[in-house]
């Protein structure tokens, strides 16, 4: 089955909540007590209550990205975000798609806490990072030609002074990268930061962008 893609037709935390309140219902619609279910119903229980489970994190994690993430990149650039899910989708660990794809998996279509199209699009979402991040790269040269040659170490520097690797939103953040591994994922996460930024605001917010490579991290 094919679905489309882009932009989401409603906010992501309104498609999260109206998940996990389905799921709600679903588990409820479902449960028996321990003595009366199947091996297979209290696998399917279990199931249901771990997506509920994960979703919540998510939001919880998205709440984080809103309220300390978001606001410390608009003061920095002066650029005002159209709203938290052009960050969020950057931010979006690859573990998430195995959750999206499982729930889209485990139910007929007809019976989804939301529609097919919405859960198999949060599961490409965790892609918008690299996709976003060659922009950045790109645009940066190609637009800021008076800018600094950007090293790994700026880029992870700038990933730090956001906090966009602890504020990554999935379950493999659990895990803790080190060496090379950590250089690479806080570089993609700060150019796909580039990139948003000149989606959503063009040269000049790319511009704002180029003191704070000598600034290093917050304090």
């Amino acid at each position: 089955m094919a679905y489309g893609y882009g932009p989401p037709p409603r906010p992501l935390e309104e498609i999260l909540v109206a998940l996990r309140d389905g799921l709600v219902r679903e588990y409820r619609a479902e449960y028996l007590p321990v003595h009366r279910r199947s091996p297979r119903r209290m696998r399917r229980l279990r199931r249901i209550q771990g997506w509920i489970r994960d979703i919540g994190r998510l939001l919880s994690q998205i709440d984080r990205v809103m309220r300390e993430i978001l606001p410390r990149i608009e003061q920095d650039t002066g650029h005002t975000f159209r709203g938290p899910d052009g960050l969020a989708r950057v931010l979006m660990d690859p573990s998430t798609k195995r959750l999206f794809w499982g729930i889209l998996a485990g139910f007929p279509e007809e019976a989804l806490p939301v529609p097919a199209k919405d859960l198999a699009l949060l599961g490409t979402f965790s892609d918008d990072a690299r996709a976003l991040a060659l922009i950045g790269d790109v645009t940066l040269g190609l637009k800021v030609p008076s800018g600094p040659h950007v090293q790994e170490e700026d880029l992870a520097a700038l990933c730090d002074r956001w906090g966009l690797h602890e504020g990554r939103i999935g379950f493999a953040c659990r895990r803790c990268p080190t060496g090379e591994t950590l250089v690479r994922e806080k570089e993609t996460l700060a150019w796909a930061v580039l990139g948003l930024l000149y989606v959503e605001g063009d040269t000049a917010a790319l511009r704002a962008v180029v003191p704070l490579f000598a600034c290093g991290p917050r304090m």
